[in-house]
């Protein structure tokens, strides 16, 4: 029998898709309310993957709109290591990033409010 001469260890990075679904969650309404500009298609994925049928069987499932958001937020791609790693940092202390993201929509009445 033949022995190894190499062995080649791949390594692959999976973030905790609750995390990011529930940053995401935050910013989800912004884009619903049409006040950020989004792809027809990440909104049809993401209404998709939240029918009740569908949604135990999609909760280890990130959509690209849920990264999107998290993306506009913290400025890298939370599917990265680099990019997890700055969500959690955010999330640690106390998502001053969010806050200061969805301030600008809560304090002005015309975003949310059309009355």
């Amino acid at each position: 029998m033949k022995k190894f001469s190499k062995i080649y260890e791949g390594k692959m990075f999976i973030p905790d898709p609750s995390i990011i679904k529930k940053y995401a969650a935050y910013i989800i309404p912004v884009y619903l309310s049409g006040k950020l500009k989004y792809d027809d298609q990440f909104m049809d994925e993401y209404l998709e993957l939240n029918k009740k049928s569908f949604k135990s069987k999609s909760s280890n499932v990130v959509c690209d709109l849920e990264i999107q958001a998290v993306k506009l937020v913290i400025q890298e791609n939370p599917m990265t290591e680099s990019g997890y790693e700055t969500l959690k940092k955010e999330i640690d202390n106390k998502c001053p990033r969010l806050e200061k993201f969805i301030r600008t929509y809560i304090l002005d009445p015309k975003s949310f409010l059309n009355l």
